[in-house]
Parts: structure tokens; sequence; C-alpha cells
């Protein structure tokens, strides 16, 4: 990298906080899907639309952001396998939806992986966090008169 030191702590501080918001985006999205899904359950709307659309938004712009920011951000190990498990498991979500019609046992399977998906969303966002608090304490930038 062609950056100075103090240049490049601050682009991967960077796509680190863009990381973060990605994943919190996507955790937003998890949530949501059961409201969604209960709209139509409960008569609100006549149609799941709402829940496929939010779905299929996830796995198709979530997982490749999520994959790019964590790239871009260079998380370290632990996160960035969260990272990657919670895009392979977007994408079992969306294999198991697909499952209904050709195997209704493992399409069962849907709702109990959203709390999966949860979990892993919420263990990445609180890494992400605690990452950002002590890359803050470890790259603070001495003062000119200290170099």
């Amino acid at each position: 990298m062609l950056l100075g030191t103090e240049e490049g702590v601050l682009m991967t501080r960077g796509f680190r906080i863009a990381h973060l918001v990605v994943v919190s985006v996507v955790l937003a999205g998890i949530i949501a899907q059961p409201f969604l899904i209960g709209l139509f359950l409960f008569g609100a709307v006549h149609n799941a639309d709402l829940h496929t659309i939010v779905g299929y938004t996830l796995f198709e712009f979530g997982a490749p952001l999520l994959l790019i920011a964590a790239l871009l951000a260079r998380l370290p190990r632990r996160e960035m396998l969260l990272t990657l498990l919670l895009i392979v498991d977007i994408f079992v979500q969306i294999v198991l939806v697909n499952l209904r019609d050709s195997a209704p046992v493992l399409a069962a399977l849907h709702p109990l992986n959203a709390f999966a998906l949860l979990l892993v969303a919420v263990m990445l966002v609180r890494a992400d966090r605690a990452l950002l608090r002590r890359g803050d304490a470890e790259t603070v930038p001495a003062p000119a008169s200290e170099i």
C-alpha cells in the first residue's frame, strides 16, 4: 500500500465503520422479517411479498456488500469468519424456503434458521463495535509534539 501509516489506519477504520453499517442494516432486515411475514399471516396484507423482497434483498445486496466491506476493512480472523458464516447462512435461508415443494420437512427449518441468522448478526455487530473501540484506543495518532 502506498499510503502512509496514518492514512492506512484511517482508511481501515473507515471500512470497518462501513462494515458495521452494512451488518447493522442486515440485522435490521433480519429483525423485520418476522413482522413482515406476520403482516401476511394475520391478514394485514394479502401476500407475503414484503417478506420475500426483504429476504432476497438481504441475499442479493446484503451478502455481497458484507463481503466487500469485510475484505476492505481487513477484519481480524474471528470477525471475518463471522461475516462468512452470516453470508453462508443467508444463502442457506434462501435454499430452505425454496425447498418447500420438494422437501417440506427441510423447508420447515426456515423459521428456525432465522434465529441462527439473528444470533450471528448480533454477534458480528458486537464484535465490530468492540473492534472499533479497541482500534480507537490503539490507533490514536501521537500529537505532533511527541514525534
